[in-house]
Parts: C-alpha cells; sequence; structure tokens
C-alpha cells in the first residue's frame, strides 16, 4: 500500500513540474505569436499555441487590453506570468511579464544559443538588456517595481520589410521590398510537409538548423550573402515550403523565390509550431 501510495505521489509531482513548466514560453513560442498577422484581433490564434493552463482574459474596463495569465503558484493572487500582445508600427509586440527568473534565464540561453550578444538599454529603476535576432528584437527587463520583476518584450517588424544588407559589402542595403508572405494555417502546411514530392527549406541561420531541424529540410540561410544566388539554382518547377523560427525570413524567402519564377512556393511559419503540430 505504501508503494502505490508512494508511485502515485511521485506521479502527482511530476505532473505538477511540468505543468509549471509551461508558465516559461520558449523563444520559438514568442516568436510564433508574434508573427500572427490574426494575434491581435482573434485571440484564439494566441490561446492555441499555449497549454491548457493558460487562461484567456478579454479586454474590460479595468483593462484595455487581451491578456493570458497562467495559474498563481501556491494559491496566491497574482498570476505567476502575463502575456500581451501589443500593436507596433511596423508589426507587434508580445510581452510576458513573470514573477519567474527561471523563466528569464530559459530565454537567455536560447538567444545565446543563437550567438546574440545582449547590449545594455537605459531603464530608470531597473536593469535591461537587448538581443537583436536577424528579424526580431528581445528586450529583458529585470527588477521591475510591481508584481512582476521580469519582463520580456519581442518585437518583430512584419510589414516594413527591409531588403538586408549582403555580407562582405555587397547588395542594395535599406532597399524596400515586397511584403512577406504570410504563413498558411498550421493544418495546412503539415499536410504539405507531409508530402513526398515536398521539397523542404530550411531557410534559418546553420547554427539554428544544426540545433533541430524537419527531417528532410535542407538548410539555406536566408541572411547569407549568396542566398540569392542558391535560389537560382534550385528547380523552378518543383514544389516548395518553406519554415524558419517565427515565419518572418520564410516569408521573405518566399517572394524572393516567386520573384525567381518559382510559382509553387508556400510558407510553412515557424519551426516551433510545427513541431508542435506533430511535424518532423
Amino acid at each position: 500500500m505504501r508503494i502505490i501510495t508512494l508511485s502515485v505521489l511521485l506521479l502527482a509531482l511530476g505532473g505538477a513540474s511540468l505543468s509549471a513548466g509551461a508558465q516559461c514560453l520558449s523563444l520559438d513560442e514568442l516568436l510564433s505569436i508574434g508573427a500572427a498577422p490574426a494575434a491581435l484581433v482573434s485571440p484564439q490564434v494566441v490561446t492555441q499555441q499555449l497549454s491548457a493552463d493558460w487562461t484567456y482574459h478579454a479586454p474590460n474596463a479595468s483593462a484595455r487590453e487581451a491578456s493570458w495569465t497562467f495559474p498563481a503558484a501556491d494559491g496566491g493572487t497574482v498570476a505567476t506570468s502575463r502575456l500581451n500582445v501589443r500593436a507596433q508600427r511596423p508589426g507587434q509586440d508580445v510581452v510576458l511579464k513573470t514573477t519567474q527568473a527561471s523563466c528569464v534565464r530559459q530565454l537567455r540561453s536560447e538567444l545565446k544559443s543563437h550567438k546574440l550578444e545582449a547590449q545594455p538599454v537605459t531603464c530608470a529603476g531597473c536593469e535591461a538588456v537587448r538581443f537583436k535576432g536577424p528579424d526580431y528584437e528581445a528586450t529583458i527587463y529585470s527588477q521591475m517595481k510591481g508584481d512582476y520583476p521580469f519582463v520580456v518584450v519581442v518585437h518583430q517588424g512584419n510589414t516594413v520589410i527591409q531588403e538586408p544588407a549582403a555580407k562582405g559589402g555587397g547588395g542594395k542595403p535599406g532597399a524596400q521590398v515586397a511584403p512577406p508572405l504570410p504563413a498558411v494555417d498550421i493544418a495546412i502546411a503539415t499536410k504539405l510537409l507531409a508530402d513526398p514530392r515536398t521539397k523542404i527549406l530550411d531557410v534559418r541561420t546553420p547554427e539554428e538548423f544544426a540545433a533541430g531541424h524537419l527531417q528532410g529540410a535542407k538548410n539555406l540561410d536566408f541572411r547569407a550573402a549568396d542566398f540569392k544566388q542558391q535560389l537560382s539554382l534550385l528547380d523552378p518547377a518543383g514544389r516548395y515550403v518553406l519554415y524558419c523560427a517565427s515565419g518572418n525570413r520564410s516569408g521573405r524567402a518566399a517572394v524572393l523565390m516567386q520573384e525567381q519564377g518559382i510559382a509553387s512556393v508556400t510558407n510553412a511559419g515557424a519551426y516551433g509550431a510545427l513541431q508542435a503540430a506533430g511535424a518532423n
């Protein structure tokens, strides 16, 4: 009887630990939410990317913004974590407020694994650093006053896109290009990825690709100096599905492919979301 009771207790504790871990959203999850064009107007788009532990709160008289909260620890009154999506020009911000230092440590580790350096940011009465990625910025605030000592703001500009300057000084830095091709619905993306005729392109950096990628994917770094040259070597009659960390780089790459005469191009969106949906 004691053995059975102990086993049940260990299972319960393990389940609680797994549930508690859901309060810490990964970088890919934050980028995926930020890249969703309908995140501001359709709460379901955000809700479906969160675990069942999160609760949606519609705007009301005391809170103008919609939010999602993770339950308070140990029966407290303050939610452990709070998530908001805010409009910006261009793009939108995803704001994660949390009481958990472990969530910030996890994000810092992910950002550093992408070879991004922390740049200090002026913050009165707090500490702040900013990491600049290829198509996003992540700012982490610590020692904040109020209920949430840690705040993470991930910004993606998805409306006005600047073509990246080629490494080595080539290209035309700052030239405006067409907006990225929007990502398709996740169900459509996973169906296309499962089609043996599909050619899968991962347009993240080689470091991101090495850390994990979809089976059968070929890595073409969107930020590489010869990216357009690599595209010119692709079969124009092929059927291509692209993905990246958030859906932004893959959307921009898809536009470039279309401009080069490749007709069948689909933006599958964020790697993390595809994994969560069962793609492998």
